[in-house]
């Protein structure tokens, strides 16, 4: 389910305060991929953010934009745990303490 609309639909068909979304920001491949994460963030239970994502017809991964996903987080109201997923094709050993940097100087 790569869009917010089929994902919601989902989850509200189940009519069940105990269903909620595993929330992973680099399976959104829309127009609007920030957009469509803010509409599922006050359904997630748990985030895992990726340091990449790739919008409807971009040919290649982009950068994910860690400040602006954080503020969504926020204004949706989530309140738990935030997994940093790393998948890109650098190396990790050198890439992730700079992503977690990032991600720590986005939450404050």
């Amino acid at each position: 389910v790569a869009e917010a609309a089929s994902l919601l639909k989902i989850v509200r068909a189940t009519r069940s305060e105990w269903v909620g979304i595993n929330l992973d920001t680099g399976n959104f491949h829309t127009d609007d991929v920030y957009g469509d994460i803010a509409r599922c963030v006050p359904h997630a239970v748990n985030v895992q953010l990726k340091v990449e994502i790739q919008p409807r017809g971009a040919k290649q991964k982009s950068a994910a934009d860690l400040g602006r996903l954080v503020k969504i987080l926020r204004d949706g109201g989530y309140q738990g745990f935030i997994a940093l997923e790393f998948e890109a094709a650098t190396d990790p050993w050198v890439a992730v303490p700079k992503w977690l940097n990032k991600l720590k100087e986005a939450i404050g």
